[in-house]
């Protein structure tokens, strides 16, 4: 009965590893070497564990631990419910594909959606970055000005008599 309790809290504690979120690229690959196994007529379970092999660190943990509980009878969606690491949206589309038979479709189209927002996160990166570099020099610009070019003209005025004005003065 103990040793129950040691292997319980083994999966806990590793479950408890692998808690970080998946970034959209890795869910994209995830499922589509899923998918590839799927149609070369792998089951699940051996293919997490071949996708285990080719990864390091978390993302092999968390691939090992969903082999196991997938060999033990589990869902992949149970599998991935328990990590913690899916968002909501993953784990519905594999339900529905164990539900229907069609695993394959909705792996295929999870990696369809995952590429999509990966691609549009790039995009609102590089949209947002293009014009933080252009307020930034342009601040570079405006302080060159106000340190160099307007002392020079202060100087032409003054040795002509007058004074700079305004804002400038």
């Amino acid at each position: 009965r103990s040793g129950t309790s040691i292997g319980s809290n083994i999966a806990e504690s590793e479950c408890a590893m692998s808690k970080k979120n998946l970034s959209h690229s890795e869910i994209a690959e995830l499922c589509r070497g899923l998918a590839l196994l799927l149609h070369a007529g792998i089951g699940l379970g051996d293919g997490l564990f071949l996708l285990a092999e080719e990864e390091k660190g978390e993302l092999h943990t968390l691939l090992t631990q969903m082999g196991r509980q997938m060999d033990s009878g589990a869902f992949l969606s149970t599998a991935m419910t328990e990590t913690s690491a899916f968002p909501p949206y993953v784990v519905g589309m594999v339900q529905v594909g164990e539900r229907t038979g069609r695993m394959e479709e909705a792996l295929n189209a999870l990696v369809g959606y995952y590429e999509e927002r990966e691609r549009m996160d790039r995009q609102v990166r590089n949209a947002l970055t293009y014009p933080s570099i252009l307020l930034l020099l342009m601040l570079v610009v405006v302080a060159v000005l106000l340190i160099r070019v307007l002392p020079i003209f202060d100087e032409v005025y003054a040795s002509l008599g007058s004074r700079l004005t305004g804002i400038a003065g």
